[in-house]
């Protein structure tokens, strides 16, 4: 298949666009630093993932996008400075989505986070609290705004919610439609489901929470 992948350059994204090129899939990831790539067998495409007019062009002969940006922080640290536009990810869909119509690519698969949306009210009450009084939050709210983009959509959309995300190498996950009874998930296990969902089929037009 040939897949578009978003965030590529991130954590989560860069082991997927491994991963799909390990198992013979043509991918493509917009980049907005070439240099931050080279991962062999992905094409790497310079340019900013809220130009639609790049998006309408790459996206021509694709059959699969995969979003997996997120407002980026100085570090790991909840409180440390965000050094992403807020909305990055809310306007990267919005010139996607009708990018995607006009070349009649329906299937995509985002990343959001357990806890956004609906799902807050099953998060820990330490986590609420964490995550509301840090930076954290900014990236919950532009998920949450990408999510009522998304499914607001006529495409054959997943959007994916994983819990707490490590950097294990397993690729192991449990997937619910409901409230998650694991605390935490490899990203490998993150960027396997992912591919496993635009291989498959299975998923489409539902929420997903992850989990291992």
């Amino acid at each position: 298949m040939n897949i578009l992948v978003l965030g590529a350059s991130g954590r989560t994204g860069r082991i997927f666009a491994k991963i799909a090129s390990d198992c013979n899939h043509q991918v493509s990831a917009i980049v907005r630093d070439k240099n931050r790539g080279g991962l062999p067998g992905v094409t790497y495409i310079e340019g900013s993932p809220t130009d639609e007019k790049l998006l309408t062009d790459k996206l021509k002969g694709i059959d699969a996008v995969v979003v997996a940006l997120n407002i980026n922080r100085t570090s790991d640290n909840p409180f440390a400075k965000v050094i992403s536009p807020l909305t990055l990810i809310s306007d990267t869909v919005k010139v996607l989505l009708p990018a995607m119509e006009k070349n009649k690519v329906k299937r995509i698969v985002t990343v959001s986070a357990s806890g956004v949306g609906d799902s807050w009210k099953n998060m820990p009450l330490i986590a609420r609290l964490l995550i509301r009084n840090s930076n954290i939050m900014r990236a919950y709210e532009d998920h949450d705004r990408q999510e009522q983009l998304i499914r607001n959509s006529t495409l054959d959309w997943t959007i994916v919610r994983p819990v707490m995300l490590s950097n294990k190498e397993s690729g192991s996950y449990k997937a619910t439609l409901g409230k998650p009874t694991g605390g935490n998930i490899s990203r490998a296990g993150l960027a396997k489901y992912t591919l496993d969902a635009i291989e498959t089929g299975k998923n489409i037009r539902e929420v997903v929470t992850l989990y291992s």
